[in-house]
């Protein structure tokens, strides 16, 4: 038996090789401070709970639910963008629920990439970015970042034939791993860029607002023009601590949105539509819980960059 040679070209996912080590050292009586997956170990807001327990009561929400996601939900995602960045979204074609923002980033190439594109992925970054253009056939071609730089990809240094070749670029502010963050400046030179080479310019926005010294993370789709060839994708992981209910989303280009809805539509059949009541209820909440938990993780912050 012989696996398609794509899964040959694929490596280990690093998260889940940390996670071995993790266990490893645990199980070798190790007292264990784990640096690897970001997985809140706070829990989720009780309110949060409540109405997914409520609506999982309700026999409405077992059957299927809809391959686009409750327009309930897709109203709430655009609710959160107008209030949060100024930016206005029609629910119906430029929101699209995911299973996880990661679900949506590794498919997004599937609608995009063809054998041999060349995809614009930031390093260090998201395993994901370079994951989901191998598995499509497509080649990483990295941008090397340095702290020098700000861990901001300097775009003169990409050469402009494999720019116009490529099909996406890849941006993460506030960035996992770097813990970089960028401007509306920086974003306003990446749709530039995009829109000079036709590039799908996709921003990974999951950590948008765990932020602290009262920076305010944009989002990029804030950019004039943005919406014409950007996508921004979000999760409700972070924000509410809610990693293992798999629930994010996609927002910005109609074009983007509809190809990456047709993918999904063929091979997934959307979130639990309890689980997408219960992320309503916390899109529109007003956030009351995120003040102390972006505090919690300031006082770790500092209490990490004391040792080191």
């Amino acid at each position: 038996m012989q696996t398609a040679r794509r899964i040959a070209a694929l490596p280990p996912y690093l998260f889940a090789e940390i996670d071995k080590r993790v266990a490893a050292a645990k199980a070798a009586g190790v007292d264990v401070i784990s640096f690897g997956v970001g997985d809140p170990d706070l829990p989720t807001p009780g309110f949060i709970v409540e109405e997914l327990a409520r609506a999982a009561r309700d026999p409405s929400t077992h059957q299927y639910p809809s391959y686009f996601g409750l327009p309930e939900l897709r109203e709430a995602i655009a609710g959160f963008y107008e209030r949060r960045f100024g930016v206005k979204l029609d629910p119906t074609t430029q929101v699209l629920p995911l299973i996880g923002s990661k679900e949506g980033i590794a498919h997004l190439a599937t609608a995009f990439v063809d054998p041999g594109d060349p995809v614009l992925i930031p390093e260090p970054g998201y395993p994901v970015y370079e994951i989901g253009t191998i598995l499509s056939g497509g080649q990483p071609v990295q941008i090397p970042m340095s702290a020098a730089e700000g861990w901001y990809p300097d775009f003169s240094k990409v050469d402009g034939a494999v720019a116009d070749r490529a099909k996406i670029l890849w941006l993460n502010y506030p960035s996992n791993p770097t813990a970089a963050v960028a401007t509306l400046d920086q974003f306003e030179r990446a749709v530039r860029f995009s829109a000079d080479h036709d590039l799908l310019l996709a921003h990974d926005n999951a950590y948008s607002e765990i932020t602290y010294d009262g920076f305010v993370a944009p989002s990029i789709l804030e950019v004039p023009g943005a919406l014409d060839v950007a996508v921004e994708f979000g999760s409700l992981s972070k924000i509410f601590n809610m990693t293992g209910w798999r629930i994010g989303w996609v927002v910005g280009s109609e074009v983007a949105i509809e190809a990456l809805g047709r993918v999904k539509t063929n091979i997934d059949s959307g979130v639990f539509n309890a689980v997408q009541r219960a992320a309503v209820a916390a899109l529109e909440s007003g956030m009351p819980h995120l003040p102390e938990l972006v505090a919690t993780y300031q006082r770790r912050r500092d209490r990490i960059m004391e040792v080191f």
